[in-house]
């Protein structure tokens, strides 16, 4: 954890993870602090790249995409950059890895059917570089977060 932060900081930011919608106006009555404070405080966390963006979270079966693949990739590694970058601007693919693991790379990749799902591994396997890849189709997500475990 940074030492900058104090635990108003981190009750500021477990707030904000979960609820990034909040206004200061109830963040305040909720944290007890002055409106301007609490600002104050989200202007420096965003300075200091804490806070690095305000996203929407899609549901993705909702919109359809259904199937999802968790998948090793062997580059060797000459060119293990490159195919990082090259995986990294597949919209599909939408996380990517270095490891330790058996694989160089771990990505997940998400489609709408079983034949995009297909089409997108193809284009994996056509990337220069891309030795061999494992491929692990997700049957059940039983915890997917995108936040932290903050203790203010």
């Amino acid at each position: 954890m940074s030492e900058d932060l104090d635990k108003d900081d981190l009750r500021i930011l477990s707030i904000l993870q979960n609820n990034s919608k909040i206004g200061y106006k109830k963040l305040s009555k909720t944290l007890g602090m002055p409106a301007s404070t609490i600002h104050d405080r989200v202007k420096r966390l965003i300075e200091k790249k804490i806070i690095q963006d305000y996203v929407v979270l899609l549901n993705d079966e909702a919109l359809g995409y259904t199937h999802t693949a968790i998948i090793g990739v062997e580059t060797g590694a000459q060119l293990y950059k490159e195919v990082a970058s090259k995986l990294s601007i597949i919209p599909e693919v939408v996380e990517v890895y270095g490891t330790t693991a058996q694989y160089d790379l771990m990505i997940k990749i998400r489609a709408n059917s079983r034949a995009h799902l297909s089409e997108v591994i193809d284009s994996l396997r056509n990337i220069k570089g891309v030795n061999d890849i494992n491929i692990a189709s997700v049957l059940n997500v039983f915890k997917e977060t995108h936040t932290l475990p903050l203790n203010p």
